[in-house]
């Protein structure tokens, strides 16, 4: 019979050395139980071996697990594999590395909570996914970093494990998860073995070696390889059954007929994920189809026709009937056994697909609200300060595409867009961010689409993870170019105010001045200095209104004369090009418009019925300028006397004061039929563009 065994387990070894270039240990156990050792290597080659991943990058994440979790045969070995004692990850054309390379990693201190949050953030903001990085770069320090704490269900195993699944995808993740299961099996059947010799290869390596054999504890002092007795018990079966090597809540071992459909066998993890018994596993009426959902049996059939093509199934998900009818999120992966057995690794999943749903209805609502909003919304790296999240506003304000700014080093093409002089301002108003103070700053830019200088607000903050360390730059950029040039022409229109106010004081003292000293009485004085009060009073009103809109000329002219109860067609007439008047200018001509109507009302045309005013305005070019030229003529007063009896308000306004307010030119001339009044106007100086 020991014969007959040794005759059976030739070509199972002859494949292993095969495939590794070497028989370690590990696939020696139980000899009087050899189904189990066979289960345990259909593992390593559907995990570990066959895993579509780069074989240094396996070898040298194996060394590094298995450091973590203080296994020292599995660390050797595979330490072993990684400088070329038989072939790294089972690649005969890898090229393996050196000692002292593959002593640095042994080397790498290990990561704290600190480190392990740092390389989760940065994984978690890789827009676009990445391939398995090289070894000893910066990626791989970051993906070794969260995978030891999925292997080691740490307290941030559920968010590491959605970081790295969003850098390197689905696929890469799923694969990632079976090899660190099946790493987790050799660790465990290696410390149920504690007889588990380190191979003699390794062992002569280290023991060469006193830095490599204190990192490896595997001095000259360590126990030579047991013999077969030794690892065997009294009566000759496994000392370890295979149910003990899966005692992890999270992997199961499955065992189907897989013409059938049929669950045959399973381990203890399996049942507690899914609630079924033994029994109920040994009746034999489980199968496949029964225990999956409707809508995933095509999937799984089709995971079934893999099977039959090349003897593996998955990695892939699907949701799984618990016992109790409700449903749970699976992970599988298997190999067909050659006997018509299907073996698959079954990992529970639905934590991490409830927290990855959690996260994309989050994600959901902050791009919705991103994309809904104004002003931009954006997220960058606090460590490469690269752009994490940039919303769609950008586009517009900026006047470029999001693209344009998200190369190189997410810094430069941003600042370039702004007025050189107030890049100072912003990158300091970043470093705040990054150092922890919340920031508020404005900044110009030249938009591309039109050239316009655009001012911008930021408000940038730092968002910190559970230690308090900041992790990311937050902020939101408001174009506030509407509310700076609302507040400078606030300015403007106080200092215009102050202005006027000083102006229109002066105007009323000297008005008060004239007006007394040509009245004779108390209620002639009284009487004109209301009506000049008034007419400043009716300029002021439209002025206020829009200082920088103008006066209608026409409209200045039309009210003095309504004012007057002249009425237009009957007694006036106004023709003329559509001009308006500055709110200065406005004010010395809309005086002398109500002098000149006064003195109508009192004194001239509009004192007899045939009287009439005809009042006209031109632009002239004259002497190298443009002129603005009222021409005030005044018709039926034949007979009458029309000088003015003494020097007024009137005449001191039309020939002293709107000559030297708006540099005018007055003519006055009493001709028989009435007075007539050419006023030239500098029209560059008095009117609006």
């Amino acid at each position: 019979m020991a014969e007959q065994r040794v005759r059976d387990e030739e070509p199972f070894e002859q494949e292993i050395a095969l495939r590794l270039g070497l028989m370690p240990n590990l696939f020696r156990l139980a000899p009087s139980a050899p189904q189990t050792t066979r289960q345990l290597w259909q593992f390593a080659k559907c995990a570990y071996l066959d895993a579509p991943l780069p074989a240094l990058f396996k070898e040298r994440l194996a060394v590094h697990l298995s450091r973590l979790n203080a296994s020292s045969y599995c660390l050797a070995r595979h330490f072993g594999f990684l400088v070329g004692l038989g072939r790294p990850g089972g690649d005969s054309a890898c090229r393996p590395e050196t000692v002292d390379q593959a002593l640095a990693l042994l080397s790498r201190r290990p990561a704290d909570s600190a480190r392990i949050s740092a390389a989760v953030c940065r994984l978690e903001a890789i827009g676009e996914l990445i391939d398995i990085p090289d070894p000893r770069s910066d990626a791989e320090d970051d993906l070794f970093d969260t995978a030891g704490a999925v292997f080691l269900q740490s307290a941030v195993a559920g968010r590491a494990g959605l970081a790295i699944r969003n850098a390197f995808g689905p696929v890469r993740f799923e694969l990632l998860k079976a090899f660190m299961a099946y790493l987790r099996m050799a660790h465990f059947w290696a410390d149920a073995h504690p007889e588990l010799a380190i191979d003699p290869d390794v062992l002569a390596l280290a023991q060469s070696d006193p830095r490599l054999a204190a990192h490896l504890g595997c001095g000259e002092e360590h126990p030579a390889p047991p013999t077969a007795d030794r690892r065997l018990n009294g009566n000759g079966s496994s000392a370890h059954p295979l149910h003990r090597l899966l005692e992890i809540d999270t992997v199961g071992v499955l065992f189907f007929n897989h013409a059938e459909g049929t669950l045959v066998d399973a381990n203890d993890a399996f049942l507690d994920m899914t609630g079924y018994s033994r029994e109920e596993v040994q009746s034999g009426q489980l199968t496949w189809q029964r225990m999956t959902p409707p809508e995933w049996v095509d999937s799984s059939a089709s995971q079934i026709e893999q099977l039959q093509r090349t003897g593996r199934i998955g990695p892939y998900e699907k949701e799984y009937f618990r016992k109790d009818g409700e449903r749970t999120w699976m992970m599988f992966a298997g190999r067909d056994l050659g006997d018509g057995t299907l073996v698959e690794l079954a990992m529970n999943i639905d934590d991490h697909k409830r927290t990855e749903a959690a996260l994309r209805d989050s994600e959901a609502r902050f791009r919705q609200f991103g994309e809904a909003s104004s002003d931009v919304v954006w997220i960058r790296d606090a460590k490469t300060m690269r752009w994490e999240y940039l919303s769609p506003a950008f586009e517009p304000i900026y006047g470029v595409p999001r693209t344009a700014v998200i190369k190189g080093d997410h810094i430069t093409p941003w600042t370039d867009l702004m007025l050189p002089e107030d890049r100072p301002r912003v990158i300091e108003g970043l470093e705040r961010a990054r150092g922890g103070e919340r920031d508020s700053f404005d900044f110009r830019i030249i938009r591309q689409t039109d050239g316009a200088v655009r001012w911008l607000r930021i408000r940038s903050f730092p968002m910190v993870d559970a230690a308090g360390h900041v992790q990311r730059i937050g902020g939101i950029t408001q174009d506030i170019t509407a509310l700076v040039s609302a507040a400078e022409h606030q300015k403007f229109l106080l200092a215009e105010l102050q202005h006027r106010v000083r102006n229109m004081l002066g105007v009323i003292r000297s008005i008060i001045r004239r007006t007394g000293d040509g009245s004779d009485s108390v209620e002639d004085f009284a009487s004109h200095l209301e009506g000049r009060i008034s007419a400043l009073s009716r300029i002021q009103a439209v002025v206020t209104r829009d200082p920088l809109a103008g006066f209608d000329l026409a409209e200045l002219i039309a009210d003095e004369l309504r004012a007057g109860a002249a009425r237009e067609d009957r007694q006036v007439s106004l023709s003329g090009p559509a001009v308006r008047i500055k709110p200065k200018a406005a004010e010395s001509i809309g005086l002398a418009m109500h002098e000149l109507a006064t003195n109508a009302l009192k004194y001239g045309a509009l004192t007899v019925p045939r009287g009439f005013i005809s009042i006209a305005w031109r632009l002239d070019e004259h002497d190298g300028r443009r002129w603005l030229v009222i021409d005030w003529v005044e018709t039926g007063m034949s007979g009458r006397v029309l000088a003015f009896s003494k020097h007024g308000f009137g005449t001191v306004l039309l020939e002293q004061m709107l000559p030297y307010d708006v540099g005018a030119r007055v003519v006055r001339r009493f001709e028989p039929s009435g007075l007539r009044c050419e006023i030239w106007l500098p029209a560059d100086d008095i009117l609006t563009r």
